[in-house]
Protein backbone atom coordinates (compact mmCIF):
# COMPACT_ATOMS: atom_id res chain seq x y z
CA UNK A 1 0.00 0.00 0.00
CA UNK A 2 1.76 3.13 -1.20
CA UNK A 3 0.36 6.50 -0.18
CA UNK A 4 1.38 9.67 1.58
CA UNK A 5 -1.17 10.35 4.28
CA UNK A 6 -1.65 13.77 5.87
CA UNK A 7 -2.13 12.49 9.40
CA UNK A 8 -2.90 15.73 11.13
CA UNK A 9 -5.77 17.09 9.02
CA UNK A 10 -8.70 15.89 11.13
CA UNK A 11 -6.85 15.94 14.46
CA UNK A 12 -5.58 19.47 13.91
CA UNK A 13 -9.16 20.64 13.35
CA UNK A 14 -10.13 19.11 16.67
CA UNK A 15 -7.31 20.91 18.43
CA UNK A 16 -8.19 24.22 16.77
CA UNK A 17 -11.76 24.16 18.02
CA UNK A 18 -11.24 22.76 21.53
CA UNK A 19 -9.21 23.51 24.60
CA UNK A 20 -7.69 20.01 24.52
CA UNK A 21 -4.61 19.58 26.67
CA UNK A 22 -1.66 17.45 25.67
CA UNK A 23 -0.20 14.75 27.87
CA UNK A 24 1.93 15.92 30.77
CA UNK A 25 5.71 16.00 30.43
CA UNK A 26 7.96 16.69 27.45
CA UNK A 27 7.18 14.89 24.21
CA UNK A 28 8.63 14.85 20.69
CA UNK A 29 7.13 17.13 18.03
CA UNK A 30 4.02 15.62 16.52
CA UNK A 31 4.26 13.83 13.18
CA UNK A 32 8.07 13.90 13.26
CA UNK A 33 10.40 10.96 13.93
CA UNK A 34 10.89 10.83 17.71
CA UNK A 35 14.35 10.68 19.30
CA UNK A 36 15.79 7.35 20.47
CA UNK A 37 15.91 6.69 24.20
CA UNK A 38 18.84 4.68 25.60
CA UNK A 39 16.73 2.69 28.02
CA UNK A 40 14.36 1.65 25.25
CA UNK A 41 17.10 0.81 22.76
CA UNK A 42 18.74 -1.37 25.42
CA UNK A 43 15.61 -3.53 25.54
CA UNK A 44 16.53 -4.98 22.16
CA UNK A 45 19.55 -7.18 21.48
CA UNK A 46 20.47 -5.65 18.15
CA UNK A 47 22.90 -8.49 17.40
CA UNK A 48 19.87 -10.75 17.07
CA UNK A 49 17.93 -8.46 14.74
CA UNK A 50 17.99 -9.66 11.09
CA UNK A 51 20.32 -7.56 8.97
CA UNK A 52 17.77 -6.50 6.36
CA UNK A 53 18.91 -3.41 4.46
CA UNK A 54 17.24 -0.04 5.00
CA UNK A 55 14.90 0.82 2.15
CA UNK A 56 14.66 4.31 0.73
CA UNK A 57 11.18 5.74 1.20
CA UNK A 58 10.73 6.15 -2.55
CA UNK A 59 11.70 2.49 -3.07
CA UNK A 60 9.31 0.91 -0.57
CA UNK A 61 7.25 -1.68 -2.42
CA UNK A 62 8.74 -0.50 -5.73
CA UNK A 63 12.37 -1.61 -5.90
CA UNK A 64 12.39 -5.17 -4.62
CA UNK A 65 15.00 -7.90 -4.63
CA UNK A 66 14.44 -10.88 -6.91
CA UNK A 67 14.58 -13.11 -3.86
CA UNK A 68 12.72 -11.83 -0.82
CA UNK A 69 15.29 -12.95 1.73
CA UNK A 70 13.83 -10.88 4.58
CA UNK A 71 10.10 -11.46 4.05
CA UNK A 72 9.29 -7.90 3.02
CA UNK A 73 5.50 -7.47 3.07
CA UNK A 74 5.57 -4.35 0.90
CA UNK A 75 7.28 -6.30 -1.86
CA UNK A 76 5.71 -9.75 -1.67
CA UNK A 77 2.96 -9.67 0.98
CA UNK A 78 5.18 -12.08 2.89
CA UNK A 79 4.15 -12.81 6.48
CA UNK A 80 5.54 -14.88 9.33
CA UNK A 81 3.07 -16.94 11.40
CA UNK A 82 5.21 -16.74 14.55
CA UNK A 83 5.06 -12.94 14.71
CA UNK A 84 2.33 -11.75 12.34
CA UNK A 85 -1.43 -11.80 12.82
CA UNK A 86 -3.28 -11.87 9.50
CA UNK A 87 -6.78 -13.07 10.29
CA UNK A 88 -9.06 -14.26 13.07
CA UNK A 89 -8.59 -18.04 13.30
CA UNK A 90 -12.22 -18.97 14.06
CA UNK A 91 -14.77 -19.04 11.24
CA UNK A 92 -17.43 -16.42 11.83
CA UNK A 93 -15.21 -13.97 13.69
CA UNK A 94 -14.40 -10.62 12.08
CA UNK A 95 -11.75 -8.29 13.45
CA UNK A 96 -12.76 -4.80 12.40
CA UNK A 97 -9.74 -2.50 12.63
CA UNK A 98 -9.35 1.23 12.09
CA UNK A 99 -6.05 3.04 11.74
CA UNK A 100 -5.12 6.62 12.69
CA UNK A 101 -8.27 7.60 14.67
CA UNK A 102 -10.39 6.95 16.68
CA UNK A 103 -13.35 9.04 15.54
CA UNK A 104 -16.26 6.57 15.55
CA UNK A 105 -17.07 6.31 19.21
CA UNK A 106 -20.63 7.64 19.21
CA UNK A 107 -21.65 5.26 16.45
CA UNK A 108 -19.97 2.29 18.14
CA UNK A 109 -21.59 3.19 21.46
CA UNK A 110 -24.96 2.89 19.75
CA UNK A 111 -24.26 -0.45 18.09
CA UNK A 112 -22.30 -2.00 20.96
CA UNK A 113 -19.65 -3.30 18.55
CA UNK A 114 -16.08 -3.51 19.85
CA UNK A 115 -13.25 -2.93 17.40
CA UNK A 116 -9.49 -2.41 17.38
CA UNK A 117 -8.02 1.07 16.95
CA UNK A 118 -4.37 1.30 15.92
CA UNK A 119 -3.46 4.81 16.98
CA UNK A 120 -0.65 7.18 16.07
CA UNK A 121 1.23 8.49 19.10
CA UNK A 122 1.05 12.07 17.86
CA UNK A 123 -2.75 11.87 17.87
CA UNK A 124 -2.77 10.39 21.36
CA UNK A 125 -0.58 13.26 22.55
CA UNK A 126 -2.97 15.82 21.08
CA UNK A 127 -6.26 14.25 22.20
CA UNK A 128 -5.73 11.75 25.04
CA UNK A 129 -9.30 12.09 26.26
CA UNK A 130 -10.65 10.59 23.05
CA UNK A 131 -8.45 7.56 23.60
CA UNK A 132 -9.62 7.33 27.20
CA UNK A 133 -13.18 7.14 25.98
CA UNK A 134 -12.30 4.41 23.46
CA UNK A 135 -10.50 2.30 26.05
CA UNK A 136 -13.26 2.73 28.63
CA UNK A 137 -15.84 1.59 26.06
CA UNK A 138 -13.97 -1.70 25.66
CA UNK A 139 -12.28 -1.15 22.32
CA UNK A 140 -8.77 -2.52 21.87
CA UNK A 141 -5.97 0.02 21.51
CA UNK A 142 -2.91 -0.87 19.45
CA UNK A 143 0.28 0.92 18.44
CA UNK A 144 0.60 2.54 15.00
CA UNK A 145 3.92 4.40 15.58
CA UNK A 146 4.51 8.01 16.57
CA UNK A 147 4.95 9.64 13.13
CA UNK A 148 3.58 7.03 10.67
CA UNK A 149 6.76 6.28 8.67
CA UNK A 150 7.65 3.37 6.42
CA UNK A 151 9.39 1.29 9.07
CA UNK A 152 11.69 -0.53 6.65
CA UNK A 153 13.19 2.88 5.88
CA UNK A 154 14.05 3.54 9.53
CA UNK A 155 17.12 2.56 11.55
CA UNK A 156 16.79 0.01 14.34
CA UNK A 157 16.94 2.74 16.97
CA UNK A 158 14.31 4.80 15.15
CA UNK A 159 11.93 1.84 14.89
CA UNK A 160 12.23 1.23 18.62
CA UNK A 161 11.56 4.90 19.31
CA UNK A 162 8.49 4.95 17.02
CA UNK A 163 6.99 2.03 18.91
CA UNK A 164 7.96 3.00 22.44
CA UNK A 165 7.05 6.68 22.30
CA UNK A 166 3.58 5.65 21.15
CA UNK A 167 3.39 3.01 23.83
CA UNK A 168 4.37 5.62 26.41
CA UNK A 169 1.69 8.04 25.19
CA UNK A 170 -0.99 5.34 25.33
CA UNK A 171 0.25 4.27 28.75
CA UNK A 172 -0.01 7.77 30.17
CA UNK A 173 -3.39 8.41 28.54
CA UNK A 174 -5.21 5.22 29.56
CA UNK A 175 -2.89 3.28 31.87
CA UNK A 176 -2.57 0.38 29.41
CA UNK A 177 0.44 -1.07 27.57
CA UNK A 178 -0.52 -2.54 24.17
CA UNK A 179 0.84 -5.89 23.02
CA UNK A 180 -0.15 -5.38 19.38
CA UNK A 181 1.33 -3.09 16.73
CA UNK A 182 0.43 -2.33 13.15
CA UNK A 183 3.21 -1.08 10.86
CA UNK A 184 2.08 1.92 8.80
CA UNK A 185 1.21 0.87 5.24
CA UNK A 186 1.81 -2.74 6.34
CA UNK A 187 5.50 -2.04 5.72
CA UNK A 188 7.31 -4.74 7.66
CA UNK A 189 10.22 -7.10 7.10
CA UNK A 190 12.20 -9.49 9.28
CA UNK A 191 14.23 -6.63 10.78
CA UNK A 192 11.10 -4.80 11.89
CA UNK A 193 9.56 -8.07 13.07
CA UNK A 194 12.68 -8.93 15.05
CA UNK A 195 12.52 -5.62 16.90
CA UNK A 196 8.79 -5.85 17.51
CA UNK A 197 9.07 -9.40 18.83
CA UNK A 198 11.86 -8.52 21.26
CA UNK A 199 9.73 -5.64 22.54
CA UNK A 200 6.90 -8.08 23.22
CA UNK A 201 4.60 -7.06 20.37
CA UNK A 202 2.63 -9.00 17.81
CA UNK A 203 2.42 -7.48 14.33
CA UNK A 204 -1.12 -7.16 12.97
CA UNK A 205 -1.65 -7.04 9.22
CA UNK A 206 -4.99 -7.98 7.57
CA UNK A 207 -6.52 -10.29 4.99
CA UNK A 208 -9.16 -7.81 3.77
CA UNK A 209 -8.12 -4.32 2.67
CA UNK A 210 -10.78 -1.77 1.73
CA UNK A 211 -8.14 0.46 0.11
CA UNK A 212 -10.14 3.35 1.54
CA UNK A 213 -6.90 5.29 1.99
CA UNK A 214 -6.93 5.92 -1.75
CA UNK A 215 -9.88 8.28 -1.35
CA UNK A 216 -7.63 10.92 0.20
CA UNK A 217 -5.85 11.69 -3.08
CA UNK A 218 -7.53 9.67 -5.83
CA UNK A 219 -10.56 11.57 -7.12
CA UNK A 220 -11.69 8.51 -9.08
CA UNK A 221 -12.05 6.42 -5.92
CA UNK A 222 -15.70 5.75 -5.18
CA UNK A 223 -16.58 5.47 -1.51
CA UNK A 224 -19.31 2.94 -2.34
CA UNK A 225 -16.51 0.51 -3.22
CA UNK A 226 -15.87 0.18 0.53
CA UNK A 227 -19.24 -1.37 1.36
CA UNK A 228 -19.15 -3.10 -2.00
CA UNK A 229 -16.05 -4.96 -0.88
CA UNK A 230 -17.69 -6.08 2.35
CA UNK A 231 -20.81 -7.20 0.50
CA UNK A 232 -18.67 -9.55 -1.58
CA UNK A 233 -16.33 -10.62 1.23
CA UNK A 234 -19.11 -11.89 3.48
CA UNK A 235 -20.24 -14.22 0.67
CA UNK A 236 -16.84 -15.85 0.19
CA UNK A 237 -16.40 -19.41 1.47
CA UNK A 238 -13.88 -19.49 4.30
CA UNK A 239 -12.60 -21.80 7.02
CA UNK A 240 -11.34 -18.92 9.18
CA UNK A 241 -12.45 -15.48 10.24
CA UNK A 242 -11.10 -12.20 8.87
CA UNK A 243 -9.30 -9.00 9.79
CA UNK A 244 -10.21 -5.96 7.72
CA UNK A 245 -8.40 -2.65 7.38
CA UNK A 246 -10.14 0.72 7.33
CA UNK A 247 -9.09 4.26 8.23
CA UNK A 248 -11.09 6.60 10.42
CA UNK A 249 -8.79 9.60 10.06
CA UNK A 250 -10.83 10.92 7.14
CA UNK A 251 -14.49 11.67 7.71
CA UNK A 252 -15.42 10.38 4.25
CA UNK A 253 -14.00 6.91 4.98
CA UNK A 254 -15.08 6.79 8.61
CA UNK A 255 -18.54 7.67 7.34
CA UNK A 256 -18.83 4.26 5.69
CA UNK A 257 -18.66 2.41 9.02
CA UNK A 258 -22.42 2.75 9.70
CA UNK A 259 -22.96 0.98 6.36
CA UNK A 260 -20.18 -1.59 6.60
CA UNK A 261 -20.65 -2.99 10.10
CA UNK A 262 -24.30 -3.99 9.56
CA UNK A 263 -23.25 -5.86 6.40
CA UNK A 264 -20.86 -7.94 8.49
CA UNK A 265 -23.24 -8.63 11.36
CA UNK A 266 -26.26 -9.36 9.14
CA UNK A 267 -24.16 -11.97 7.35
CA UNK A 268 -23.78 -13.77 10.67
CA UNK A 269 -20.28 -12.67 11.63
CA UNK A 270 -19.29 -11.66 15.16
CA UNK A 271 -17.31 -8.40 15.27
CA UNK A 272 -14.49 -8.66 17.80
CA UNK A 273 -11.30 -6.84 18.79
CA UNK A 274 -8.22 -8.64 17.50
CA UNK A 275 -7.11 -9.92 20.89
CA UNK A 276 -10.56 -11.34 21.57
CA UNK A 277 -10.74 -13.28 18.32
CA UNK A 278 -7.27 -14.65 19.12
CA UNK A 279 -8.20 -15.50 22.70
CA UNK A 280 -5.32 -13.44 24.08
CA UNK A 281 -4.75 -10.49 26.40
CA UNK A 282 -4.60 -7.15 24.60
CA UNK A 283 -2.29 -5.46 27.10
CA UNK A 284 0.62 -6.18 29.39
CA UNK A 285 -1.65 -5.33 32.31
CA UNK A 286 -4.10 -7.97 33.49
CA UNK A 287 -7.04 -6.51 31.61
CA UNK A 288 -9.49 -8.42 29.46
CA UNK A 289 -11.81 -6.95 26.86
CA UNK A 290 -15.47 -7.83 27.14
CA UNK A 291 -18.76 -6.78 25.63
CA UNK A 292 -19.22 -3.81 27.94
CA UNK A 293 -16.25 -1.83 29.25
CA UNK A 294 -12.56 -2.06 30.02
CA UNK A 295 -11.24 -0.85 33.35
CA UNK A 296 -7.77 0.65 33.22
CA UNK A 297 -5.32 0.41 36.13
CA UNK A 298 -5.20 3.31 38.57
CA UNK A 299 -2.68 6.00 37.52
CA UNK A 300 0.67 6.31 39.29
CA UNK A 301 3.56 8.38 37.88
CA UNK A 302 7.08 6.93 37.74
CA UNK A 303 10.53 8.06 36.64
CA UNK A 304 11.44 8.44 32.97
CA UNK A 305 14.41 7.98 30.61
CA UNK A 306 16.34 10.68 28.84
CA UNK A 307 16.18 10.95 25.05
CA UNK A 308 19.52 10.33 23.30
CA UNK A 309 18.99 12.71 20.42
CA UNK A 310 17.17 15.46 22.26
CA UNK A 311 19.38 17.12 24.88
CA UNK A 312 16.72 19.80 25.35
CA UNK A 313 14.34 17.19 26.76
CA UNK A 314 14.68 16.82 30.53
CA UNK A 315 14.64 13.46 32.27
CA UNK A 316 10.95 13.98 32.98
CA UNK A 317 10.10 12.46 29.60
CA UNK A 318 7.57 9.72 30.31
CA UNK A 319 8.75 6.14 29.93
CA UNK A 320 6.87 3.19 28.53
CA UNK A 321 6.79 1.72 32.01
CA UNK A 322 5.29 4.81 33.57
CA UNK A 323 1.60 5.11 34.35
CA UNK A 324 -0.53 8.20 33.87
CA UNK A 325 -0.37 11.15 36.18
CA UNK A 326 -3.60 12.67 37.41
CA UNK A 327 -4.82 15.38 35.04
CA UNK A 328 -6.07 18.58 36.62
CA UNK A 329 -9.47 19.98 35.77
CA UNK A 330 -7.82 22.96 34.10
CA UNK A 331 -6.03 20.63 31.68
CA UNK A 332 -9.00 18.43 30.86
CA UNK A 333 -10.54 18.44 27.39
CA UNK A 334 -13.86 20.22 27.21
CA UNK A 335 -15.84 17.25 25.96
CA UNK A 336 -18.96 19.22 25.20
CA UNK A 337 -17.07 21.58 22.91
CA UNK A 338 -15.25 18.68 21.27
CA UNK A 339 -18.29 16.63 20.42
CA UNK A 340 -20.31 19.67 19.40
CA UNK A 341 -17.63 20.52 16.91
CA UNK A 342 -17.28 16.97 15.73
CA UNK A 343 -21.02 16.69 15.27
CA UNK A 344 -20.96 19.89 13.25
CA UNK A 345 -18.30 18.79 10.77
CA UNK A 346 -19.58 15.26 10.30
CA UNK A 347 -23.26 15.59 11.03
CA UNK A 348 -24.11 14.65 7.48
CA UNK A 349 -22.62 11.20 7.82
CA UNK A 350 -24.60 9.97 10.84
CA UNK A 351 -21.85 9.50 13.38
CA UNK A 352 -19.19 10.83 15.78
Amino acid sequence: MKVTISLCVFASLLVTFTDAAALTGKWPPVDQPPPPVKEWTALVDLTKVPNAPLVKVADVGVKCLDKDTFCNWSCSNCTKPDSDVILCPTKGDWGITFDDGPTLLDFLDNTGDKVTFFVVGSRVYENPEILQRAAKAGHQIGIHTWSHPYLTSQSNEQIIAEFKWTEAAIKQAVGLTPKYVRPPYGDVDDRVRGIATQLGYKVVIWDKDTNDWMSADDKSFQLTWIEGNFTEWVKEPATTGHISLEHDLYKQTAGRAPIVLPIVTKAGFSIKPISVCLGEKPYVEDVSLNTTTTTAPAPAPTAAPTADAAPAYPSAIPSASSTPATTSAANTLNSANLWSFVSFIVGSVMFI
